[in-house]
């Protein structure tokens, strides 16, 4: 079956087009026949999963991961689905059009799952015949001059090939070269501007392009990865697009060990998994053979974050806003060292050049109105989600939404926002399923589902520990926090003892520790963390508006704390 220029072969269980060649597992090809078989149609996720893996096999996590590989495979990126569409609270519609061009054979076949109920193959629509008009009979004179025309320009022909050989063989892949030329460029430069509307998508279909035509283009191979990694870190959390990314950053340095974008693509890789002396290794090479390459420095400021070595990522994101100040992206990025330094205002400040720059970016909305709520204006930051909603509806800007409504105590519209944010942004987004958790469990008849929520976070947070053998000590804090709200507080206790920081605790980890302590009962090892999170810069008001926190306000001590912090801010 074809759909565009992507081929799907149902026997062979492959998808194959401008996204890439997928090797897909039976069950999810499966899946993939059955919502073929009904285009425009919804099948409930019931039915997909009772006809595919049977009730007593089945499960919502399995459906969910299929649906997730068919729509890479097919080159669809979360909220702008052209082939598989989600039907909320029902199931999926296929909604693509395919190409009605085959003989047939490449329909897709009835489920292979025993006992599952036969369903129709669909059929190429029939062709009307064109009908036949016939043409003038040519004259004499015409015939004569074709045999002459048609007799010169075979001489012609003859004599180009004798005369240049091979070398008509360099006239026909010269355009081909200039075109991957293009391709390559084009394709980098959604990768740098990778937040813009389906630009990781069609920087991957570029660079697939390329590798279609030639396997072992080293840059190609480099572009795509870096491109893998955007969807990675802006798109989909999932750790398989994680090891494609970094396998083929490898492949890609194996081909051409001298190329600064290989070695760009392999520190990218390499900080993802908490490997930062090889990431900066990496760094080092790529400065070596390309000085101040904008991916170069972007991988650094990164890795710096991701430790917490704050002046060295204020000094490198310094630098590269003076060699690149029209890239929006390092004025978000400073924004977000800015807010991790507790400078709120400086932090809108360089958000908001960030939007003069590209005013088309969500997440660049999303990040303004988290220093506006910092700065305890939360119907400015509302306001500001709303406009970025305008543009797309983007996860991080309903996942903001949500904590801003819950602060506000709108606990039902602030769980409709994030659903909506695992719905349109990133289903493999602890962070999401945690805050989806903590809403849940604000609500008394929703204890179990606030269960299940926390019990997802943590499965993924845990995924996500692995990719890093477990060394960012921020990852480790999380998963205490989750552990105690999920209500397992020997293994919190645990997950706290691992949490080492190189330096001082940041202020934000501060606070997270004293919520910690409180939700396990340990009223006074939750003050004495609150005042050093407040002593650190954390501000005071999310103490009397956390919810977490709404049984130690009761507390007199927890007066008195406030008094004195508060009279000496």
């Amino acid at each position: 079956m074809n759909i565009g220029q992507t081929h799907i072969d149902f026997e062979a269980l492959l998808i194959e087009g401008p996204a890439g060649r997928f090797s897909i597992e039976p069950k999810v090809m499966d899946v993939f026949a059955l919502l073929a078989e009904n285009p425009n149609n919804v099948v409930s996720r019931e039915t997909l999963i009772d006809k595919v893996w049977g009730v007593e096999h089945g499960g919502d996590e399995r459906l969910s991961r299929a649906i997730s590989i068919l729509r890479k495979a097919l080159g669809d990126i979360r909220g702008q689905h052209s082939h598989i569409e989600t039907i909320p609270r029902k199931g999926y519609r296929f909604i693509a059009e395919r190409d009605h061009e085959s003989n047939g054979q490449d329909a897709p076949p009835a489920t292979r799952t025993e006992g599952a109920e036969t369903v129709k193959n669909i059929l190429p629509a029939t062709r009307s015949a064109t009908p036949v008009v016939p043409l003038p009979k040519p004259s004499a004179a015409y015939k004569k001059r074709k045999r002459f025309g048609l007799g010169a320009l075979a001489a012609i022909i003859l004599i180009g090939i004798a005369m240049f050989g091979i070398r008509a063989g360099y006239f026909d892949k010269a355009p081909q070269k200039a075109s991957q030329i293009s391709r390559l460029e084009a394709g980098l430069e959604h990768v740098k501007h990778y937040m813009q509307d389906n630009a990781i998508v069609q920087a991957q279909t570029l660079f697939s392009g390329v590798l279609a035509d030639n396997p072992d283009h080293a840059a190609a191979q480099a572009g795509l990865a870096l491109a893998l990694l955007r969807e990675y870190a802006y798109l989909e959390t999932d750790p398989a697009i994680l090891h494609r990314a970094k396998a083929t950053a490898e492949l890609s340095l194996s081909l051409a060990p001298q190329l600064a974008l290989a070695n760009i693509a392999v520190g990218w890789a390499a900080g993802y998994e908490g490997e930062f002396d090889k990431a900066l290794k990496a760094y080092d090479r790529a400065d070596i053979l390309d000085p101040d390459n904008l991916f170069t420095l972007v991988g650094r400021v990164t890795t710096f974050q991701k430790q917490n070595m704050h002046q060295q990522a204020r000094e490198t994101l310094e630098r590269a806003i003076s060699l690149y100040p029209d890239y929006a992206f390092f004025h978000s990025l400073l924004g977000h060292q800015l807010m991790k330094e507790g400078a709120f205002v400086q932090g809108e400040a360089s958000f908001r050049q960030a939007i003069a720059l590209e005013n088309n970016v969500p997440r660049f909305y999303s990040q303004l109105a988290e220093s506006l709520h910092r700065q305890s204006r939360t119907p400015e930051a509302i306001k500001v989600i709303q406009d970025g909603l305008k543009i797309r509806e983007d996860g991080a800007l309903y996942n903001n939404l949500g904590a801003y409504l819950s602060d506000q105590g709108h606990y039902e519209l602030a769980v409709q926002a994030i659903e909506n944010a695992i719905q349109k942004g990133n289903s493999y987004g602890y962070l999401f399923w945690a805050n989806l958790g903590s809403l849940y469990s604000y609500i008394p008849s929703r204890q179990e589902e606030a269960n299940a929520a926390f019990d997802r976070a943590i499965q993924l947070l845990q995924a996500k520990m692995d990719l890093v053998n477990g060394k960012d000590p921020i990852l480790q804090h999380r998963a205490a926090f989750y552990l105690a709200k999920r209500g397992k507080f020997d293994l919190a206790r645990e997950a706290m003892a691992r949490v080492h920081f190189d330096g001082p605790m940041p202020a934000f980890e501060l606070y997270r520790a004293g919520c910690i302590y409180e939700i396990m009962g340990e009223r006074d090892q939750a003050l004495t963390q609150l005042e050093a999170a407040v002593k650190a810069g954390f501000p005071l008001h999310y103490i009397a508006e956390e919810p977490e926190l709404r049984k130690l306000r009761q507390d007199p001590n927890y007066h008195r704390l406030y008094a004195r912090l508060s009279a000496n801010p």
